[in-house]
């Protein structure tokens, strides 16, 4: 019953995916065969010839700038920039051909083989050696009966359209674990006289062949083709008491029968699919099965009548999911700046290797004069905070919104009691017995930094600078205590100032009581900032400074400037700040599509360059600040956002909370955008907030299809969080977490999201996969790859959503509310753990914000008590009846229950 209109195209799709993702699609359970191509050879590409360049692809370091085209058997590179010392770069490295993945044994022999043809005349460098590159094997023209190592340092030359077809063996004299080949192709430098070729040269390679003469024992592998489950579920699991969807492969015009089996393969329930038909995002015909009826706890699968199967997966309460809640906030501690990442506070993975020196700990960095600014000049210590990504780049803007989301994520527990989630000893983290919520704790060392970055004098003072990071980009397998690149700080501008101003006075509130002396210091920085800022309104970061650092690019602060001026409002109750908010076209709003800075058209109601509908979630969670009218505005704007998403997934045949739109301010293309995932979590959110307003179920089922969507019902069959689920992502693009390419650094641990699918397909891991820009539909346009950094970055800000969804699925969606601290490697963040409470199981006297505002939905509240009864609640009701601590009336009242039921 498969469709055959378009298996030809996906067959490919799934294979170009099978050779970038280093792993294979088969059915679950089924062990991975590597075969080889060709006896001896290391290479993983050859000839090109089925128009895949992987593992071959370019590499750039700015200046330098290449593009390429794989067709016709050929790999072509054409040179935009040669980079190059006179170009403010470092030398001919700055563009390179390479080949990653390969290990060299000294005493065997090797024939390496190419052709290269150059539309112009000029010279090349080609070597096999270590990823830093102080290592050769190999060079040149080097041979065993030829020139020897120190006499073939020289370029080669050629000529223009010249066709130079080389072979020569050599005897390796050292091992390399880890080896590549590499073609310089770029400028001059200390070591090379002029550029090797001028721009606008292309560069054609073909027939590329390493061969081990001595054995086969490293021949590269290629795997066996991964074939996705016929039908995709949440491979998490699914709280027995929700709404449980899955979506199955199907071109059926008619229902197609299902059963879902237990591990033994007994059919514990029967159903019908619903179809859906095409579903343009993945470009696949499904069905939409739906067994929320089914409440029995266990682990189980789905198969439908033609045998097509799912992942195993739970149905049951909140202990995975708090598990992932725990992992995902580790994600911060891990990637802190400025201090060492101990074993004892990691939560999962090899903790051993995990661990790792401090990066930067006296992180000092150079103020850049750029962008028009002429202020301070001279350095500033800039020690602290968070590793945005997967460089060592630390950002206002964004670290701004994820810290602005993990402080929402504590001050939302707070409204609505499970706060003790997140006391003090519940987080692995070095100050988990000092006293503090641990989730402030963690979020106070992103705030400290934050301060630091403030401008302290002059014509900006106040202001904060706009980032910190590398001179350059570093490389892939680094640990930050080993990054010694030139670091430098960018002007201030006037995004990264409000960013301050509504962290700051947000953080001020939530420590007034805990520790005043900061909470005063913040509050002093956040109304400084935002006069700062009202001063200087038009400081904007431009969006294509991404030399050394992400831009992080704003040229419309409105929404900046309403988010600030409401926080500050909130904290203070200055009225003044109330004022500049209702003058905002932002103020109480929650947009449906974003546009400004870098988006046009994103499906999505914030994100860290639009962040106006922050200052609305804030609002809702401090109703009293706020006269009637407000407040009911607040909910009807955050109401009917989460009306539109739970229109989206209604109309996505797998469910998710997002949908296609203008890929950037500069790429008109439509589909999915950078770090899509991040936007059905943050879309999720709404819908989370719709829930805890009105306490209807259709808002709470709606954010639980974003994490199902996010857990493996997706097109690409895997769980987009490392650790969790049957098929999850192992190699997200990091600096340190790359085992991938270099045996010696660790994996990823748990509980880390990627980007997920990107149509705009920007790095050229993804383009050599043979995939073309605008032919992959948007949901599949991802590979796990660490090398595929458009599509596997993982980010502070995209944790954070990750990490506030799960918080809120756990407490919500069972009785039993958060386990606490039930981290995935059973560590327990103290010694008395077992005496503290372990969940935050939710009571009879719970509430919501719209319960405690409003007198007339005590009926809504009867109805969640009788929905949320369960074994728990029924066991506490009887244990208090017997010993007598129960009036008669309520015991009355749970007793004509029980009967009912």
């Amino acid at each position: 019953m498969k469709k055959r209109k378009g298996l030809a195209q996906r067959a490919l799709w799934a294979m170009a995916a099978a050779v970038i993702a280093g792993s294979s699609f088969l059915q679950a359970g089924t062990e991975l065969m590597p075969i080889t191509a060709n006896a001896g050879q290391q290479l993983g590409q050859t000839d090109f010839e089925d128009g895949v360049g992987l593992p071959w692809h370019i590499v750039e370091s700015a200046p330098g700038e290449m593009k390429f085209e794989i067709s016709k058997g050929v790999y072509t590179v054409e040179i935009v920039n040669p980079g190059g010392a006179s170009r403010g770069g470092e030398d001919r490295w700055d563009c390179q051909f390479r080949h990653r993945g390969l290990k060299i044994v000294s005493g065997h022999k090797y024939k390496v083989s190419y052709e290269i043809t150059p539309s112009e005349s000029g010279k090349y460098y080609t070597k096999i050696g270590n990823l830093d590159g102080d290592v050769e094997i190999w060079h040149n023209m080097m041979a065993d009966n030829g020139p020897d190592f120190n006499s073939t340092w020289d370029c080669i030359q050629i000529g223009k359209n010249e066709t130079k077809k080389v072979e020569v063996t050599f005897t390796a004299d050292k091992s390399l674990d880890v080896a590549e080949w590499a073609f310089h192709l770029g400028g001059d430098g200390q070591y090379t006289n002029g550029d090797c070729f001028p721009v606008g040269t292309k560069i054609k390679f073909d027939n590329m062949s390493l061969i081990d003469l001595t054995s086969d024992e490293n021949d590269y592998p290629e795997k066996e083709e991964y074939e996705r489950a016929g039908i995709l579920t949440n491979q998490v699991g699914y709280f027995k008491d929700r709404v449980k969807k899955a979506t199955l492969l199907s071109d059926s015009s008619k229902a197609v029968s299902f059963e879902l089996k237990d591990e033994n393969g007994k059919t514990v329930y029967e159903g019908k699919s619903t179809p859906f038909g095409l579903d343009k995002d993945s470009d696949d015909e499904v069905h939409i099965i739906d067994f929320s009826d089914f409440t029995k706890p266990g682990t189980y699968y789905l198969e439908d009548e033609d045998g097509n199967k799912s992942h195993e997966f739970k149905i049951d309460g909140s202990e995975d999911y708090s598990s992932l809640l725990y992992d995902s906030l580790n994600y911060f501690y891990q990637n802190r700046s400025g201090i060492e990442i101990e074993s004892d506070f990691i939560s999962s993975g090899d903790t051993d290797e995990l661990a790792r020196a401090a990066g930067h700990p006296k992180d000092t960095a150079e103020i850049e004069q750029t962008w028009g600014y002429s202020g301070s000049s001279g350095s500033i210590d800039v020690t602290g905070g968070w590793y945005d990504a997967g460089d060592h780049g630390k950002y206002v803007v964004n670290g701004g919104f994820s810290l602005w989301l993990m402080q929402n994520q504590y001050e939302t527990a707070l409204k609505y009691g499970f706060e003790k989630a997140y006391a003090d000893g519940t987080m692995l983290i070095p100050e988990n017995n000092n006293g503090t919520p641990d989730l402030l704790d963690e979020a106070r060392w992103e705030m400290e930094w934050m301060l630091k970055m403030i401008v302290d004098k002059g014509e900006y003072k106040g202001m904060a600078y706009h980032k910190a990071h590398d001179e350059k980009w570093t490389a892939l397998g680094i640990a930050p205590a080993d990054d010694d690149m030139k670091r430098i700080v960018k002007p201030p501008t006037t995004a990264a100032t409000l960013n301050l101003a509504a962290c700051a006075a947000q953080a001020a509130r939530l420590w007034k009581d805990i520790d005043k002396d900061f909470a005063d210091e913040c509050l002093e920085a956040a109304e400084n900032a935002f006069e700062a800022a009202k001063k200087h309104p038009d400081m904007y970061a431009p969006l294509d400074e991404s030399v050394g650092g992400g831009a992080y690019g704003d040229d419309d602060v409105e929404d900046e400037f309403c988010w600030a001026a409401l926080e500050l409002f909130i904290t203070t109750g200055n009225e003044d700040y109330y004022d500049e908010a209702t003058e905002n076209k932002f103020f109480l709003d929650v947009p449906k599509s974003l546009g400004g800075g870098e988006s046009v058209d994103t499906v999505g109601s914030f994100d860290w360059g639009n962040t106006g509908a922050l200052a609305t979630l804030s609002a809702a969670l401090n109703p009293e600040k706020f006269d009637k009218g407000d407040v009911e505005i607040v909910q009807e704007a955050i109401i009917a956002a989460a009306d539109e998403y739970i229109k989206l997934e209604e109309n996505q045949g797998y469910g998710l909370p997002y949908g296609s739109s203008t890929l950037s301010y500069n790429d008109s293309d439509k589909g999915y955008i950078w770090g899509s995932n991040s936007f059905v979590a943050d879309n999720a959110i709404v819908m989370a907030y719709a829930y805890l307003l009105t306490n209807e179920a259709q808002y709470l089922d709606g954010a639980i299809g974003g994490m199902d969507y996010l857990l493996g019902r997706n097109a690409m069959d895997y769980s987009y969080v490392t650790g969790y689920g049957t098929h999850a992502i192992e190699y997200p693009h990091h600096r340190f977490w790359a085992k991938q390419i270099d045996e010696t650094f660790p994996k990823a641990p748990n509980g880390v999201m990627c980007g997920g699918p990107n149509s705009g397909m920007q790095d050229p891991w993804v383009q050599g996969s043979g995939w073309k820009k605008g032919e992959i539909p948007p949901q599949k346009c991802y590979l796990d790859n660490i090398e595929a950094w458009s599509v596997n970055e993982c980010t502070i800000n995209w944790n954070a959503s990750l990490a506030w969804l799960t918080a809120f699925t756990a407490q919500e969606a069972s009785d039993d509310g958060i386990e606490i601290s039930h981290h995935s490697n059973g560590k327990k963040p103290s010694d008395d753990d077992d005496e503290k409470e372990t969940t935050t199981k939710k009571e009879k006297s719970d509430t919501t914000t719209t319960k405690k505002a409003k007198s007339d939905d005590k009926d809504t509240k009867k109805d969640k008590d009788e929905k949320s009864g369960g074994i728990g609640r029924t066991a506490l009701i009887c244990g208090a009846a017997v010993i007598g601590l129960i009036s008669l009336e309520l015991f009355i009242y749970k007793m004509a229950k029980l009967k009912k039921k």
